[in-house]
């Protein structure tokens, strides 16, 4: 385990051996810590065992985590950060979802622009209502952000624009994306319990 580098190697082996009892024996600088601490020790318990957890289940690209808020640009309502927000989830508010969730209810995966499904990556780089000049944008900073030289090595999964989403700039480009009217996307969703 990685313990902050206040701790004596005691100290570390009293964690270590996760004895209760042992934890009185601390020493006053192990009990020491600042929120910059905790942020970075909870940082990296979580991005190891998010990385351990999605590779055994077979995940290539895992996203970088933390413990900072998304920041979204200032004066966008919560119904577009909403949908700005969907954009990181497998599970979100697009066609491509919805409608492999319910066929019945949402009738059609694809996109108003009829070229593919309606997913996050389709929205940000391929489709033809966002226009070029936005999506190459998205792409400049989707091939950066995911250390690829070509958006054609993006995955087709949540992780890739995750992976870009502390770019306070990149946020701006989704949240224009999001805006565009002729793209009709849904703002919410009420979805029926399954049986």
């Amino acid at each position: 385990m990685n313990f902050p580098t206040l701790f004596s190697e005691r100290d570390s082996l009293i964690l270590a051996s996760r004895e209760l009892a042992d934890l009185a024996n601390l020493s006053d600088s192990a009990c020491f810590y600042t929120r910059g601490m905790m942020d970075s020790f909870t940082t990296d318990i979580w991005q190891e065992t998010i990385t351990t957890q999605l590779q055994m289940e077979g995940w290539a690209n895992v996203p970088t985590v933390s413990t900072k808020p998304l920041r979204t640009p200032h004066g966008t309502d919560r119904e577009t950060e909403v949908l700005i927000m969907s954009l990181f989830y497998k599970n979100n508010l697009l066609n491509s979802f919805l409608h492999r969730y319910d066929s019945c209810k949402f009738t059609t995966p694809y996109c108003a622009c009829d070229v593919e499904e309606q997913s996050a990556l389709h929205l940000l780089t391929n489709c033809n209502i966002v226009g070029p000049a936005l999506t190459e944008a998205i792409g400049m900073y989707l091939t950066m952000g995911n250390g690829v030289k070509q958006l054609s090595e993006i995955h087709n999964d949540p992780t890739s624009i995750m992976n870009c989403s502390r770019d306070v700039k990149f946020i701006e480009l989704c949240r224009d994306v999001v805006e565009l009217q002729a793209l009709n996307l849904r703002k919410k969703v009420v979805l029926a319990k399954r049986s």
